[in-house]
């Protein structure tokens, strides 16, 4: 996996480059909110670039073939045949594209920088340490799904986005937002949750929410046929198959779960004071845990796709419990966090599967000179 570790060092640098000079902007204007620019900048372009020179890993060929099979725009109407449930949004952006010129790859850059842009720039806005967040956008997979699923990535920055409404209690934007990304891929509806998901953690909604995705987890083969109907209204062609087979993998369930067993481990003093910002962070780190615990009982690339809305929760929250714990936990238990994380980030890269083997890339100077006749 040396594509990711040349990925994670120089990400982690540029992150540490960001915290060296937002600390250096602070001391020499105290009174400003004045944050660095220039590396953040360079952080998004590095890795939405890198993204975007991909050639083959996981989806990729796939969506390639999709766009070279769109119509161009004044066609859409007549020849376009993209539901709801299959992006109706991706389809007819695509349509854009293909009629400006966009060649293949200039279509996979496109969508890995304005993803890229809304990932780090959630990350960079909500996260008490940086650094850490950016380790985790690695080692938790949310940065690298960006490499597989572009329509859920694409609506997933768009919600994203639109967490900034909801913060600010500006529900009817908010859900604007989440109806356009829903264009996109039209799961990412699950963010609607969130409208209900400001209370304060362990109170009783919560060990009501955990009661709920339990049962579900355990019913799951008796409400097979309830969410056949659902997705079926959607617009999706899936049949029984399509949820129930092999789990999520035990490994991926623990790691979402260390949240959830963050917030138990030190209980309610975590969330004295906490706001409302907080409390939907932490909220959307459950649903994330919880919606991969009822992916044991049916099947991986449903479920755990369906989990991944919320996985950067993840990256926002841990940071946010560590800094709220006492100093010598802090320290021992963020040595804790990365040792483990790194861990499964090998397991998942090199032990699982392969990276290194299933991805492949142009150079920069390759994609420049494709526009040129090189």
């Amino acid at each position: 996996m040396n594509k990711l570790w040349y990925l994670l060092s120089v990400s982690m640098i540029l992150a540490f480059a960001v915290s060296y000079h937002d600390k250096t902007l602070h001391q020499k204007y105290p009174d400003s909110n004045k944050r660095d620019v220039f590396f953040t900048a360079v952080l998004i372009l590095f890795l939405g670039i890198y993204c975007g020179l991909r050639t083959w890993y996981n989806d990729t060929v796939t969506y390639i073939q999709i766009y070279e099979q769109t119509t161009l725009l004044s066609d859409f109407a007549s020849d376009n045949t993209s539901s709801f449930a299959q992006g109706i949004g991706f389809a007819f952006l695509n349509s854009i594209m293909k009629t400006i010129g966009f060649s293949s790859q200039d279509y996979l850059m496109f969508y890995a920088l304005i993803t890229t842009y809304f990932y780090v720039r959630f990350v960079r806005k909500y996260s008490d340490n940086f650094p850490l967040s950016v380790f985790l956008m690695f080692t938790t997979g949310f940065y690298t799904f960006a490499f597989a699923a572009i329509k859920q990535c694409m609506a997933t920055a768009i919600c994203l986005y639109a967490l900034d409404a909801l913060f600010e209690r500006k529900r009817l934007k908010y859900i604007i937002l989440v109806a356009l990304a829903s264009l996109f891929h039209p799961y990412s509806i699950v963010y609607l949750l969130l409208l209900l998901m400001d209370f304060r953690p362990l109170t009783w909604k919560t060990y009501f929410y955990i009661a709920v995705f339990i049962a579900a987890g355990f019913s799951l083969d008796s409400l097979i046929g309830t969410i056949l109907d659902v997705t079926d209204m959607m617009g999706a062609t899936y049949d029984a198959s399509s949820f129930v087979g092999e789990g999520v993998n035990i490994f991926r369930v623990l790691v979402c779960f260390v949240p959830v067993a963050m917030m138990f481990l030190f209980g309610r003093k975590l969330f004295v004071g906490s706001n409302s910002r907080e409390n939907i962070m932490y909220n959307m780190a459950m649903l994330n845990a919880m919606i991969m615990f009822v992916g044991l009982f049916g099947t991986a690339n449903y479920f755990a796709r369906l989990a991944n809305y919320f996985l950067p929760a993840q990256v926002i929250v841990l940071p946010w419990v560590f800094k709220k714990i006492r100093n010598h936990d802090r320290q021992t238990i963020t040595f804790l966090c990365v040792v483990c994380y790194l861990g499964y980030f090998i397991y998942g890269n090199a032990l699982q599967r392969s990276f290194d083997n299933e991805f492949s890339k142009i150079t920069l100077w390759q994609y420049i000179t494709s526009h040129f006749g090189g």
